[in-house]
């Protein structure tokens, strides 16, 4: 009797600590499961999270009004096709130049030619936050694209368009070369030449000339006989008269190659 009473009061002294351990089991198994449960809801929002489609940013991209001041750096010859390559600052060109990421501001324009025709324009622009919205394996860092017709109106169909995620889709895969095809050419490009040749203007180029010893020949407004074509009335123009015409022409020739 005494053994059973013994074992009774042994068995009320651990009794409390039994449930104790029980309810800390129970709570800690509740904790694990509701965090179990948080991380499985929390996947499917991640794996659901929704990306814009490739190309939706192409809007932002306007034409460059100030692109004949920009630096041609590149130009490329296929056959029929002919592309100029603007950028449109020389800080671009020194920061690549120096190996450091092109700023936030900088705009590449491809200008296209097939036949001799201008055929399109394709203008890259890059801005701070650009491009956020796409999925990471189809972002070109913060780079936007559009496509422009010759008239620099934005282009619907073509290499615009639908059709513009191309642009994107192509230049995805240079990621190295900051989302480039041509930051090579860049690398490349002598900048100190082009400044060279944009301080010398086409009064400059005439004026190294030396026109003093020219002579301009003035035709006779006399019939010139067929037998004799070496009779012709000439009067030589001296001075200022005939710089002046002699820099009318070259500047015309000059002009007429810019134009070819």
């Amino acid at each position: 009797m005494e053994v059973e009473f013994n074992m009774k009061t042994r068995f009320i002294q651990i009794l409390p600590l039994l449930l104790a351990l029980t309810f800390t089991a129970c709570s800690n198994n509740e904790g694990g499961t509701m965090e179990t449960s948080q991380q499985n809801q929390e996947k499917p929002l991640q794996q659901n999270q929704e990306y814009a489609e490739i190309g939706s940013g192409a809007h932002l991209v306007k034409f460059p009004e100030d692109l004949e001041e920009g630096i041609i750096f590149a130009t490329y010859d296929r056959g029929d096709i002919h592309e100029n390559i603007y950028v449109n600052s020389r800080e671009a060109i020194e920061a690549v130049q120096n190996g450091e990421e092109l700023l936030s501001g900088t705009v590449i324009t491809l200008e296209g030619f097939r036949d001799g025709e201008l055929e399109h324009y394709l203008v890259m622009e890059k801005r701070t936050g650009w491009g956020s919205q796409y999925s990471p394996d189809e972002r070109t860092g913060e780079w936007e694209f559009q496509a422009f017709t010759p008239d620099r109106e934005v282009m619907e169909d073509g290499i615009g368009g639908p059709a513009i995620g191309r642009c994107y889709t192509c230049h995805a895969n240079q990621e190295r070369d900051q989302y480039m095809n041509s930051l090579g050419q860049m690398k490349e490009f002598d900048l100190e030449g082009n400044s060279q040749s944009k301080n010398s203007g086409t009064e400059t180029s005439i004026a190294s000339f030396h026109t003093e010893d020219w002579k301009v020949s003035e035709i006779s407004n006399h019939m010139i006989d067929s037998k004799d074509t070496n009779m012709v009335g000439s009067s030589l123009i001296d001075g200022e008269e005939k710089t002046k015409i002699i820099e009318d022409v070259l500047l015309n020739m000059y002009l007429q190659q810019f134009k070819s």
